[in-house]
């Protein structure tokens, strides 16, 4: 943060060649998009917030019209895990208008499922299936020699199951959203420990709705030891709304052991 005040702003004032300046107002665009992502890790969302409009405004400078709608899919997940199903659906598809159809196969696949996690979240089946389907047929087109740009290559076969977990458990289908979570957990290589913490707590919260309690509370359980070892305020909100949702079964067996587990931690 006081790299991008220090260092970074005294920069974006100077005098450049044209391409220069684009290149140079990109990576600030990138590094600010960044400092937002982590603002809203911690739990610092007004401070993320204001980055990521920063971060928009630098890849408008820079010219570059997909950043930008990466940027706005950032601000859409954030409004998803804020609770605020309608302006995450519109963020995402002015991130989508922005690019239009000519944006590589997997940039579409990534805007696509932002929009599905809303519609998700707003529980709207026919509209999250619909985005769900077009993310996957984007990403069947996709080419191994496609040139895709640096932000959207993390978007796999492992992120969009994880993304179709996600969206099948906010709708309650629980046998689809295990089925989809544990073929995230299958391809997704052990380097992203949050990704699959994450993914870890949907597949416990699906085992739950398919009532499964003890393997539930099992994953659940690693996914707490994990998330105790990290400095992410989302890996522990993501725990805590599945200990919401163990509630009604709080005098069961593998509930009182998942308990005991979990205050072995602190």
């Amino acid at each position: 943060m006081r790299y991008l005040e220090h260092e970074l702003e005294p920069m974006l004032r100077g005098t450049y060649g044209e391409q220069t300046g684009r290149r140079l107002f990109a990576a600030a665009a990138d590094l600010t998009r960044l400092a937002g992502w982590t603002s809203y890790d911690i739990a610092a969302h007004g401070l993320a917030q204001r980055y990521f409009v920063q971060a928009l405004r630098l890849s408008q400078a820079a010219g570059d019209r997909a950043y930008g709608s990466y940027v706005l899919v950032t601000m859409s997940r954030q409004a998803v895990y804020l609770g605020h199903g309608r302006e995450a659906v519109q963020l995402a598809r002015v991130a989508q208008q922005g690019v239009g159809t000519s944006a590589p196969p997997v940039v579409q696949t990534l805007l696509h499922a932002a929009e599905a996690r809303a519609h998700g979240l707003l529980g709207e089946v026919r509209a999250c299936t619909a985005s769900l389907v077009r993310a996957e047929r984007a990403l069947e087109t996709a080419r191994p020699g496609d040139e895709v740009p640096h932000w959207a290559r993390f978007f796999d076969e492992a992120q969009l199951a994880d993304e179709f977990g996600h969206c099948h458990r906010d709708l309650q289908q629980f046998r689809a959203a295990a089925q989809h979570a544990e073929r995230s957990l299958q391809l997704r290589a052990p380097v992203y420990a949050r990704s699959r913490l994450f993914c870890r707590i949907v597949l416990a919260t699906a085992r739950l709705g398919l009532g499964e309690l003890d393997q539930a509370c099992q994953l659940a359980a690693e996914a707490a030891g994990q998330a105790a070892e990290m400095r992410s305020v989302r890996a522990t909100e993501y725990v805590r709304d599945f200990e919401r949702r163990l509630e009604p079964y709080r005098d069961a067996a593998p509930v009182r052991g998942y308990r005991d587990k979990v205050a072995a931690l602190g």
